[in-house]
């Protein structure tokens, strides 16, 4: 009976710690949003590695309970991913939160000269290239590091896993 419980409270003390080292991290430690979001993740993900061992010893199912509270750890950290990611990136949101801030309103020709599209590929891109996530040969872009690729993949995956299919859009 105890048991039950400590396998539904490992993963959300999992993730707990996973927020706090992201917020610690983002503040104290490092800069760079993405970075302190996978250390966040990798320090919570050990973790619950570790709470679940620890609770071996009471007499509970390791490899099953383990399983299943990987997924609802990393569906809880996918889901903290993008509310971050969403107040950051999120251009409707961005927007939103420019004009709160202009006293006096923004033109939409403001707003465009913001929000222009060569721009903003400009800087993902130089964003790419300086994590070394893209690399530039001879003019043209490659794969570099393969984290968020690896990343886009386990997306892929859960939503197959999950919605039966690669997207929304698909019939």
């Amino acid at each position: 009976m105890i048991g039950d419980y400590i396998n539904v409270i490992n993963p959300i003390v999992a993730f707990s710690i996973n927020v706090a080292v992201q917020l610690l991290c983002i503040r104290f430690v490092m800069k760079g949003l993405l970075r302190s979001l996978f250390s966040g993740f990798a320090v919570g993900f050990v973790s619950l590695l570790l709470l679940q061992v620890s609770v071996t010893f009471l007499g509970i199912a390791f490899f099953s309970n383990i399983m299943v509270n990987i997924i609802i750890y990393s569906s809880l950290g996918y889901c903290y991913f993008h509310f971050v990611n969403l107040g950051e990136t999120a251009r409707r949101i961005r927007i939103l939160r420019e004009l709160y801030d202009s006293k006096g309103g923004l033109t939409l020709d403001e707003i465009l000269e913001r929000y222009n599209a060569k721009r903003m590929v400009d800087l993902r891109l130089q964003r790419l290239l300086n994590n070394g996530q893209v690399v530039l040969k001879d003019g043209i872009l490659f794969n570099g590091k393969p984290v968020l690729l690896l990343i886009s993949k386990t997306i892929l995956l859960m939503k197959v896993i999950i919605l039966g299919q690669k997207s929304e859009f698909d019939k």
